[in-house]
């Protein structure tokens, strides 16, 4: 019934009248007050069901699905093998979604229009259905079939307008049920690149490198050659320089192929004109995994950039063209959402750990600092737990709570600025921390400018700092000499 009932019923209209009331209310669309709602009700109950069932069958009973359409169409069938219920030849080779399928079969099983828009239509033309966008073709297991026709968008715009071959009258559809039908074959793809193994089955890491067109160093993951304990991250960049990782920051990067996906495939088995076209044969980043039983290279190639509500394009990322080897089945060129790909635009200084020395000072039994022609040499004895018994300097007792305010301020020597190009001269300060089990670390700093100096860490040239840090350092050494107190500013 359309809307609701209008008027208000007389309370002394006879039940016998009622249902002649109701009827003609019901066609002359009016509504009725709330006194009429257990009336309005039965009506609605009666009201006729509007939607027509094309296809009353089961998926069982469907032996193959055919589509044609401007992208050129495909079969899907049951395969030989029975190794999976379903397969499309056209992408033979391709691993496809196997959830995409079944939900295609059982949509076409119970094949259910909205509603009939025309009976005996005399032009089809109007709801697109002459030159349609597709049509499929469902080949039952008793080798007969049914063909449809798939028009324009409807009214509503959720819709579309279908009919069957050589039939005239036009229904209305659901665009979900029949949009496999007149988009790529692609769309069938199983966009699952590289499987997450869980927790539980994850494999050893192994090496991961990344190669960036804008960067003239590779930046490289393993696992931490010194397993130190109380690392909250087991990988560590060994490349442009070595530095333990932040890991609230850094697992995307070190194990964001894991489980891995993309939004769609673009190009099954692409070629050299292919790779050229998405910019993959000099891709902005290549990204390889290597480890026991493993063996991924992704390649990331041209930008595609968002667009706004105009349809301009604007300058943000949204995914990237990409191309994956090492999985089987995945030979297509890809789109990949940039939120998955940090080894785009990741810089080194992103994801390393804000410490420069990563030593416990319960670990440490000596810290030996180097300046000009002097030397200092700090020991340290402890229980290797919670306590320092006593910090000698050069021999001398110091006050132990000074001494870890100063090793405090040691741990705040800034990492922000990568820097790895060798120093000139000599450097003006040698900083060696010495632990128990063997460990050590030697940081030796040279000027770079008025203001800033180069650390090298263990032999290498890693970060550029303010060299305030440093003329604070050589000042608090002096306060803890004296019994003073260590400053933590600079």
């Amino acid at each position: 019934m359309n809307g609701k009932i209008q008027g208000i019923i007389v309370c002394g209209v006879i039940i016998a009248c009622l249902g002649g009331t109701l009827a003609f209310l019901n066609a002359t669309g009016g509504d009725s007050s709330s006194d009429t709602d257990s009336s309005s009700q039965t009506v609605n109950e009666n009201s006729e069901d509007t939607s027509v069932l094309l296809i009353d069958s089961t998926a069982d009973d469907i032996k193959s699905i055919a589509a044609v359409n401007e992208y050129g169409g495909f079969t899907m069938s049951r395969p030989a093998s029975g190794k999976t219920a379903w397969t499309i030849e056209e992408l033979n080779g391709i691993n496809q979604s196997s959830s995409l399928q079944s939900g295609m079969a059982e949509d076409v099983a119970q094949l259910e229009a909205y509603k009939t828009v025309e009976e005996n239509s005399s032009d089809l033309g109007k709801y697109g259905l002459e030159s349609p966008a597709g049509e499929f073709t469902v080949t039952f297991t008793d080798d007969t079939q049914s063909t449809f026709c798939i028009g324009d968008v409807s009214t509503k715009t959720r819709y579309r307008y279908l009919c069957e071959k050589g039939e005239s009258d036009v229904y209305m559809i659901l665009n979900s049920r029949v949009s496999y039908f007149i988009e790529p074959k692609e769309n069938l793809v199983d966009t699952s690149l590289i499987e997450d193994p869980g927790d539980s089955d994850m494999p050893d890491y192994g090496t991961l490198t990344v190669r960036r067109s804008d960067l003239d160093y590779d930046m490289v993951f393993e696992n931490d050659p010194y397993d130190k304990e109380g690392m909250v991250s087991s990988q560590v960049m060994t490349e442009p320089i070595f530095s333990y990782l932040n890991v609230s920051v850094s697992s995307a990067t070190t194990h964001g192929m894991w489980g891995l996906s993309a939004e769609s495939a673009v190009k099954i088995f692409p070629d050299e004109e292919d790779f050229k076209t998405y910019g993959l044969d000099e891709p902005l980043a290549e990204v390889t995994f290597k480890g026991d039983g493993y063996n991924y290279d992704l390649k990331i190639g041209d930008p595609i950039y968002e667009e706004n509500d105009d349809g301009e394009q604007t300058a943000e990322i949204a995914s990237y063209y990409c191309y994956l080897t090492g999985v089987d089945g995945v030979d297509c060129v890809w789109t990949v959402s940039a939120d998955s790909l940090p080894w785009a635009t990741v810089m080194p200084g992103d994801v390393v750990t804000s410490l420069m020395t990563t030593n416990n000072i319960m670990d440490v039994s000596e810290v030996r600092v180097t300046a000009e022609d002097s030397e200092i040499v700090y020991e340290l004895d402890s229980d290797g737990e919670s306590t320092i018994n006593s910090v000698k300097m050069n021999g001398e007792d110091i006050d132990v709570s000074l001494f870890q305010d100063l090793y405090k301020y040691l741990l705040t020597c800034p990492t922000s600025e990568i820097y790895f190009e060798e120093p000139q001269g000599e450097s003006y300060l040698t900083i060696e921390i010495s632990c128990e089990d063997g460990y050590n670390d030697v940081m030796e700093f040279y000027s770079d400018s008025s203001r800033r100096s180069i650390v090298a860490l263990n032999g290498r040239p890693s970060f550029r700092i303010q060299s305030k840090w440093t003329d604070r350092f050589l000042e608090n050494m002096e306060n803890v000499k004296n019994g003073e107190a260590v400053v933590d500013t600079y």
